[in-house]
């Protein structure tokens, strides 16, 4: 999907759902408003709202679950933009986005692990840059995630 947000990509979303009835879709930067929410057939969306900041919207994270599903959500304590629910598929699925514009450091990232209950589907944007996953560039928060034994990307 392009880089727009949730509403400006939601035909497209509602498309992939039809074709493949995912259990779990986790998104990042859905830019959408604290009073926002969406609703896609036969799915439970659970979300965090976009920051405004600067009258622009930034971030944002969901988690939409196949309704028939059974799941609870997980109450994480954390700074960072997650959202997290175990499934009755026994893992526990976490969306999660950090802005570039926000600091975030290991500890913090460390903290909100083990918070999880294993086995952990961490589905993330990090905005981290590394040679290891098809990047031209190595960022210092790419650097972080190379260092971090329990996430490895899926793909280059």
């Amino acid at each position: 999907m392009e880089y727009a947000g949730l509403q400006a990509n939601r035909e497209q979303l509602s498309l992939l759902l039809s074709q493949y009835h995912p259990t779990a879709v986790c998104i990042q930067e859905t830019l959408l408003h604290s009073n926002k929410t969406a609703s896609f057939k036969n799915c439970s969306y659970y979300g965090i709202p976009a920051v405004e900041n600067n009258s622009s919207l930034h971030g944002g994270v969901a988690i939409l679950i196949e309704s028939s599903t059974p799941h609870q959500q997980l109450h994480i304590n954390t700074g960072l933009h997650a959202i997290a629910f175990r499934a009755t598929c026994h893992k526990t699925i976490c969306s999660i986005y950090l802005s570039p514009s926000i600091a975030c450091n290991i500890t913090e990232l460390e903290d909100l692990i083990r918070q999880l209950p294993p086995p952990v589907l961490l589905l993330e944007d990090f905005n981290a840059h590394s040679q290891q996953w098809g990047s031209n560039k190595r960022s210092t928060r790419g650097k972080m995630v190379e260092d971090f034994p329990q996430i490895q990307p899926l793909y280059p």
